[in-house]
């Protein structure tokens, strides 16, 4: 409880500058009565200064003085920072990229999984294409090196078929066409060591599964240029499909070039009860690559039998073919 004082005013304002100079020593704490003109202070215990004053007179109402308390300090809320504002013109570009971007990869998916209707094989536009496919396959190295090594013989497949047989003829007739594989099909020979490489272009219309050229498309292919290597082989003579296994190393991608190569196994790769009978039998190791990486797609082994026979006297031979014998060109 503060100090009650009475006094005159004089003698309030005495004691009230005495108690705001000293505020940090003990005050005693007194009552102190006036009486006319004289003080008198009764003596009391000491305590610190309160804070609070209140002062006693007889001409002036009590007054309470606190001293000023600390104002709080807020601290100021940190406005976020307002996102900047897109210009219309970036935001053209953006909607512009994201609509081709759309319209550029349907097109594409679809091409794959539902490609258009081949072209009509010998149409105008089919053989503009087969020329922009020549075009392309003069310029790969293999074709560039074997067209200039003289022991290498070339001509294009089947051209010396018949319209009747080449109408009858799965990969002349069916799969003829820049669609097909009639786009490029080069096929070069050498004579020394019987080998036959093709070069061939295989068009989006020969494949199973979106992209890919089908299994049976390449057996097709392998089994012709392993019977053409025997035919040559035998001097014009044909034969048969012994035995055909197929390993499929990696897909065979479409509208793209691959080679085909094929050679005959000379008696010294042979066991020794199958040396001496390449009159009328013949193994052939074949594979396909990849015409620019060299990446073997398909490896094969084939068994052909024919030729001369086994008498070396006969033999089996194709109508229209016979007659050309080593000039044939299938």
């Amino acid at each position: 409880m503060a100090s009650r004082i009475r006094c005159n005013p004089q003698q309030q304002r005495r004691v009230l500058a005495v108690a705001l100079a000293q505020p940090s020593t003990a005050t005693p704490r007194a009552s102190v009565i006036g009486f006319r003109g004289s003080c008198k202070t009764l003596p009391t215990t000491y305590s610190p200064v309160p804070h609070q004053l209140r002062l006693l007179s007889t001409s002036q109402s009590w007054r309470q003085i606190e001293p000023p308390q600390p104002q709080p300090i807020h601290p100021q809320p940190e406005l976020a920072p307002q996102p900047k504002k897109r210009s219309r013109v970036w935001k053209i570009i953006g909607y512009g990229s994201l609509l081709l971007f759309g319209a550029v990869f349907g097109l594409g998916f679809r091409a794959i999984v539902s490609p258009p209707p081949p072209l009509v094989p010998g149409s105008e536009l089919d053989l503009m294409e087969t020329k922009i496919i020549h075009r392309q396959a003069e310029n790969l190295k293999i074709v560039q090196e074997l067209q200039a090594d003289p022991a290498w013989e070339s001509w294009d497949a089947y051209e010396t078929l018949s319209p009747e047989h080449r109408a009858q003829h799965i990969s002349a007739g069916a799969m003829a066409g820049s669609k097909g594989i009639g786009g490029y099909h080069r096929v070069f020979y050498n004579k020394d060591s019987g080998e036959c490489v093709s070069v061939i272009f295989f068009g989006p219309a020969t494949t199973g599964w979106p992209g890919v050229v089908h299994g049976g498309c390449l057996a097709t292919l392998l089994d012709e240029s392993c019977g053409r290597a025997a035919f040559k082989k035998w001097g014009g003579r044909s034969g048969l499909t012994a035995n055909l296994k197929l390993n499929y190393v990696s897909t065979t991608n479409a509208t793209k070039f691959y080679v085909i190569r094929v050679k005959p196994r000379s008696d010294d790769e042979l066991p020794e009860k199958e040396r001496g009978k390449s009159h009328y039998k013949i193994f052939l190791d074949a594979s396909i690559h990849d015409a620019k990486t060299g990446k073997a797609t398909v490896v094969a082994e084939a068994l052909f039998v024919g030729g001369k026979g086994k008498s070396g006297k006969g033999g089996l031979t194709v109508s229209g073919l016979a007659d050309q014998g080593e000039n044939a060109r299938f």
